[in-house]
């Protein structure tokens, strides 16, 4: 028997497109190229297509982009799997989180359905919509949904067990032919009359699971009063009374991927190809395209053909190429780093991915075919950045050094770098840093040399540092260098903890090195893995853990006497009157120019906490904000433009914050908004400052309503309250900021009104 089925209570909302607006501080970046559904709707000639990083719209005629759009602006959710659109110039479109984002084509407004998101559902994937006039059923991960395009009720329960297949059998396609509904699922092939029966019954359902249709079949498509269908292991066809295996023996047992009419063509994805056969003879078969990694195939005019290829968008004509937006490579963002100019560049995290850069409009992606000189792998998990150069550390493939539009590799070929014990030409570096000379200091992951740590002096130059007894089989990382030239570094595998080494200002002299560790009970008994390090304003030590942050207040001691390091001690929040332990699987760290410390966690998003970490001063998770996800890889802040970003499986999601790096010299102070309405929620913001400043905020008649320091950096705000913490009254008021000293000064002016 069916489980008792949720209750279904239609829930939407109608917005305009710009859903997100109180959200204009946010930006995510995604990659549109990973095409898994394309719509076309006839009256604009536009063509939607759905992709693991959201939606964007093309124009067919031109083969342009003309909009993008995310969480930011529309979607609930941007992993796209579905679309279509209905007889009211709808688009609906299912995303892998069950949620039903719905754009009115004729007015831009949004509707949203969250039934099947909220609902208890194990696998709540929205695979396939297929609309029949004022109905839409919807393929999941747990069968079949029938819901009314008019008032958006669900209709039935859910179609929860199709025949003798097994309940919450995965549903990945739908098909019509006269009044048969048929369904392309996991265990076969399910199929019954809509019409005239109960599909709540699961004997009005007849099944097919022979030949190669016997699981994961993907795809079903109706042509020619025929069904066919397509499985990861063949291609059958049903003339209403058989099966049969398809008649050309050069498809019939390959991957089907996709299947589709236009016109008098039926088109189908079998392994890296296209093809296409028409009703005369289906075993005369014809390729239409050269292998490539087709996913969907839509139509537009009824007849022509869409391609929405795995990586590289969608092909519409033959001679025009791919159509996407400029995008990164992929939605893994493994390490960010920011450089000089406030270029962000990634590191791609997996073997094929590469890296990326970011100029704040345009992505520039590297790989061996489009950068050859990267190196012999595409495979770099590491991104670092200083003294005007950005280096991306390939894994297995060594170093690689990007100076301007000059990119030059380093391996165990052309210098001194290790291989590891088994691969003498396996090239792991996997941290580093710039030391207070524009030294880098470079980790490796399991050596053959005996030395993880190396030096890089330019031009070639390496300098390999053997290794102590105290870091043997540990594998090196994230590196951080403190003020006295200390080397913080992150050490897993089967010496966990953080090891320090100084050199003693002698780079080539090993005779007078220091060096000591930090082993994972010195954090605790909860402490099972370090992730990151940093070093801060302050040049106190942040350690992230598995179990919170530590903290080494006085480094210098450790290097002064290893043999009695001084301790690290765990970071607690104030909470009330108490202060708490922090205690999140913390697995990325950074801070920004004011010194307040972002936090990137392994399940609950992104804490910014106060210098000291003392304070919460915000958290973004995906239940609070538009971040991407909640497993934060990497987080880097822009020092000069207050951009912080955050790296994730899913994307590169950033926020506006006031950490900005202060002006040398005062100009013009600007404040906004203004005229400033008070009392009021929102802060004035007051921009313009040099570092450390003391801002006063002065009347006409030259009382100081206001006296506060800045935080630090260019930006400071104002509450609009007076020193009575009274609300200020109507006016225009001067603001004077001056350094510490008083030898820089400068002035703007606001209009406050008093509600």
């Amino acid at each position: 028997m069916p489980k008792i089925f949720f209750l279904f209570i239609s829930l939407f909302l109608i917005l305009s497109a710009d859903t997100y607006s109180q959200n204009s501080k946010w930006e995510n970046l995604t990659d549109y190229k990973n095409i898994t559904s394309v719509s076309t709707d006839p009256v604009t000639n536009t063509v939607y297509c759905a992709s693991k990083g959201g939606l964007y719209s093309v124009n067919i005629a031109t083969e342009t982009v003309i909009a993008k759009y995310t969480n930011l602006n529309g979607l609930v959710n941007n992993d796209l799997t579905a679309l279509t659109i209905d007889n009211q110039r709808r688009l609906w479109i299912g995303a892998s989180d069950g949620s039903v984002s719905i754009l009115n084509l004729t007015n831009s407004t949004w509707k949203y359905i969250y039934d099947i998101k909220n609902s208890s559902e194990a696998n709540k994937i929205i695979n396939f919509l297929l609309p029949e006039g004022n109905y839409m059923y919807i393929a999941t991960g747990y069968g079949i949904q029938k819901v009314s395009t008019v008032n958006f009720n669900f209709i039935d329960a859910p179609y929860y067990k199709l025949g003798t297949f097994t309940i919450n059998t995965p549903v990945y396609s739908l098909a019509l032919n006269g009044n048969v509904l048929y369904a392309a699922t996991k265990s076969g092939v399910a199929y019954a009359n809509y019409l005239s029966s109960n599909l709540n019954d699961p004997s009005a359902w007849s099944n097919f699971n022979l030949l190669f249709m016997n699981a994961d079949v993907k795809t079903i498509e109706a042509f020619d009063n025929k069904i066919f269908a397509g499985s990861l292991t063949g291609y059958c066809y049903f003339d209403l009374t058989e099966w049969y295996v398809y008649p050309n023996p050069s498809v019939a047992n390959s991957n089907t991927k996709f299947i589709k009419t236009a016109g008098e063509r039926l088109y189908f994805i079998s392994g890296d190809r296209i093809y296409y056969t028409t009703s005369s003879n289906i075993s005369e078969i014809v390729q239409y395209l050269n292998a490539n990694s087709y996913a969907v195939l839509g139509t537009y005019n009824n007849s022509n053909l869409i391609a929405g290829l795995t990586g590289n968008g969608i092909i519409i004509s033959q001679k025009n190429g791919y159509v996407f937006p400029n995008s990164p490579f992929t939605n893994v963002f493994s390490q960010v780093t920011i450089d000089d100019n406030s270029t962000v560049w990634a590191a791609g995290g997996l073997p094929t991915n590469g890296f990326y850069s970011f100029n704040g409009s345009t992505w520039e992606n590297y790989n061996l075919s489009t950068h050859p000189e990267i190196g012999n792998s595409n495979w770099f998990q590491k991104i670092i950045s200083g003294n005007g150069n950005v280096w991306a550390l390939g894994f297995g493939g060594g170093p690689t050094l990007i100076t301007g539009t000059e990119i030059r590799n380093f391996n165990t070929t052309n210098s001194i770098l290790p291989g590891i014990s088994n691969d003498p030409n396996f090239c792991v570096p996997n941290g580093g840093a710039y030391d207070a000379n524009d030294v880098l200091w470079i980790t490796f992951f399991g050596t053959n040399s005996g030395s993880s740590v190396y030096a890089y002096f330019g031009d070639n130059q390496w300098f390999a540092y053997p290794n102590p007894s105290i870091i043997t089989s540990a594998t090196l990382s994230e590196t951080a260098i403190d003020s006295y030239g200390t080397k913080w570094i992150v050490s897993g595998g089967t010496r966990s903890g953080v090891y320090f080494f100084n050199e003693n200002s002698t780079y080539t002299n090993l005779n007078d090195d220091i060096y000591g560790f930090y082993s994972n009970s010195d954090f605790g008994a909860e402490v099972t893995n370090v992730y990151d390090v940093i070093v801060d304003k302050n040049n106190e030590v942040w350690i992230a853990t598995n179990n919170g942050i530590f903290i080494i207040n006085n480094p210098f001691a450790a290097i002064q006497n290893p043999n009695q390091k001084p301790p690290a001690v765990k970071l607690g929040i104030i909470s009330g009157n108490l202060k708490v332990p922090f205690t999140e699987n913390c697995i990325s760290l950074t801070n920004d120019i004011l010194n307040d410390k972002w936090v990137g966690t392994e399940t609950n998003g992104v804490f910014h906490l106060s210098s000291d970490g003392s304070t919460l001063l915000g958290q973004f998770n995906t239940a609070k904000s538009p971040i991407l996800a909640n497993q934060i890889k990497t987080v880097a802040v822009d020092e000069n433009n207050g951009r912080a970003y955050f790296g994730t499986n899913n994307g590169l999601s950033s926020y506006q914050t006031d950490a900005i790096e202060p002006v040398a010299e005062f100009d013009e102070i600007t404040v906004s908004p203004n005229p400033y309405l008070v009392p009021s929620e929102v802060k004035l913001k007051i921009d313009g400052l040099v570092e450390n400043s003391t801002i006063k905020i002065i009347s006409i008649s030259g009382d100081i309503v206001s006296e506060f320091d800045s935080p630090g950096g260019r930006i400071a705000v104002w509450d609009g309250m007076d020193s009575q913490n009274q609300p200020a009254a109507t006016g225009i008021y001067i603001i004077v900021a001056f350094n510490s000293d008083g030898s820089k000064v400068g002035k703007g002016k606001v209009a406050v009104i008093r509600k």
